[in-house]
């Protein structure tokens, strides 16, 4: 990449990147305010992998190929791969199956991109409509990362009232998040991210704030936890908290735990999958404990085109 325009893609980046030191660390008035029982409020319809979904909350301070298009766009441009994944998820709480694909190449250039595209099918009151986003990450150096992902979202629900069919619109727009992955010494990492900061204002979209941790205790076993902040859905931040671990290399291993104290909601999860040279298969699954007993379930297969 010429310098010159890798200097403006530095600057372009880290402009919009600060703009995140810009936002209010409090929760606006949001649509959730005012209910009594938090537990009925919508859940946030994230961008998620079958990794991830296996390890709570995504461990993603280690979210690499497309873990990291759902999870930390600054992590695109980690590694020297070009990945081709489809999947499948249930999503239990829309009553749907979501289909999608995605792909991602951090080999072609030194600025890492990815693209996903997902859509929902279901039946009466589930959800419907397309979920996609473009990423782009940045290496500046061997322990500094940062990248910014554009999602476009439309979510609806259907539902019969006497012989018409009626159309909901649950969230629609454009926003953004944006991440910073920081490596500053063996074994640790650290991300820090904002989640759609382009406010839609749906529950089902909130603008979080997330901070992740993630050390290597050796090559084949780490320690990571999440704490997402939701900054618009209530009327004071809300936290969600996960727990994960990750053993083993051809076939990972992963555990965690989920909670979403605002609607005092608590999850277990599992995932196994398999690597090898040229590809590779992940199950996810989240399963509600506290609270509604919702279950998700994601799986994804890999190709390595290197």
């Amino acid at each position: 990449m010429h310098v010159s325009t890798r200097a403006r893609i530095i600057g372009i980046l880290t402009l919009l990147i600060g703009s995140l030191a810009l936002l209010p660390m409090r929760a606006r008035a949001g649509e959730c305010s005012d209910v009594t029982d938090k537990s009925v409020c919508p859940e946030p319809v994230a961008y998620e992998s079958a990794r991830g979904i296996g390890l709570g909350t995504g461990v993603r301070a280690t979210s690499v190929s497309t873990s990291a298009l759902a999870y930390s766009p600054g992590a695109l441009s980690l590694g020297n791969l070009y990945h081709i994944e489809g999947n499948i998820d249930y999503i239990g709480v829309g009553d749907a199956v979501a289909l999608g694909g995605g792909v991602v190449d951090s080999s072609t250039s030194q600025l890492g991109a990815g693209i996903g595209l997902r859509g929902f099918l279901s039946g009466d009151g589930g959800y419907d409509g397309l979920d996609g986003r473009l990423g782009l990450g940045l290496s500046l150096s061997e322990a500094f990362a940062i990248g910014l992902a554009g999602r476009y979202i439309t979510l609806t629900t259907q539902e019969t009232v006497g012989d018409e069919t009626e159309t909901n619109t649950l969230a629609q727009g454009f926003t953004l998040d944006a991440s910073l992955r920081v490596m500053p010494t063996d074994g640790l990492q650290i991300d820090v991210a904002a989640l759609n900061f382009v406010d839609l204002e749906d529950a089902e979209v909130p603008v979080t704030i997330v901070t992740s941790m993630a050390f290597a205790v050796i090559d084949t076993f780490s320690l990571g936890a999440d704490v997402l902040v939701d900054l618009s859905t209530f009327d004071k931040a809300a936290l969600t908290v996960g727990i994960e671990f990750l053993a083993g290399a051809a076939i990972p291993l992963r555990a965690g735990y989920r909670g979403d104290l605002a609607r005092e909601t608590h999850a277990i999860t599992a995932g196994v999958g398999y690597v090898d040279a040229q590809v590779g298969f992940d199950i996810g699954l989240r399963q509600n404990v506290a609270g509604d007993k919702e279950t998700r379930v994601m799986a994804a297969m890999r190709y390595y085109v290197h």
